[in-house]
């Protein structure tokens, strides 16, 4: 009777140790693409796989960061949706200025193993909501506000250059003519999976993505 009692018991145990909750993969981090001129937000295994063109000093862009910020956030944390930003300067000419330049690198510093999908995309966010044309410190008063980690803030403190942006636009400028040849403007959202361009004008757009993968 002790013998069976005993066995009984361990079946209970073990069965409970099946029965619980798993436990969460780890929010996915940031890492620069592998051609270096992007980067790569979530995992690369999420069913939804996305490239962002965008200029710092876009005003559309501002739009589309505020209207799908929310959605982008859940569904990066989530592991549904990984965002590949390709950040480019050529308003820097236009307005003959560094901003671009200066926000994009900044951008392109945030890459880091320990920044989360989640804190890379509020710190997208929150530098298009500032709006203007933020020095160094400003920039990583926003990094700090959006909660990158320490190191990653100091980086883009020291304003330490990460990339060349002249190169980094003429290469994604490349990527972008070849996802949008029809109107190769900013922001575009391309689909990798499907080689499309995404309509982003209906509010609901990311959802409906996750939802048809």
């Amino acid at each position: 009777m002790r013998s069976w009692l005993g066995t009984l018991a361990a079946l209970v145990v073990f069965g409970g140790a099946l029965a619980g909750p798993a436990t969460a993969d780890p929010e996915a981090p940031t890492a620069r693409s592998a051609d270096h001129f992007g980067v790569l937000v979530g995992t690369a295994s999420a069913p939804v796989q996305l490239e962002i063109f965008c200029d710092p000093q876009c005003s559309e862009c501002a739009k589309f960061e505020a209207a799908s910020s929310d959605a982008l956030s859940r569904h990066l944390t989530a592991g549904d949706v990984a965002v590949t930003y390709r950040w480019m300067t050529f308003l820097d000419a236009r307005r003959k200025s560094d901003t671009s330049a200066r926000v994009g690198n900044a951008l392109m510093a945030a890459a880091d193993p320990a920044t989360s999908a989640g804190a890379y995309q509020t710190f997208v966010t929150d530098l298009y909501r500032n709006g203007g044309t933020p020095s160094v410190e400003d920039i990583a008063t926003t990094a700090r506000e959006s909660g990158l980690p320490d190191h990653v803030v100091d980086r883009i403190a020291a304003g330490q250059q990460v990339v060349d942006a002249t190169s980094m636009n003429a290469f994604n400028r490349v990527q972008l003519l070849s996802a949008n040849p029809e109107s190769p403007g900013t922001p575009t959202v391309y689909d990798l999976t499907t080689k499309t361009v995404v309509d982003t004008d209906d509010a609901g757009w990311l959802d409906r993505l996750v939802n048809e993968r």
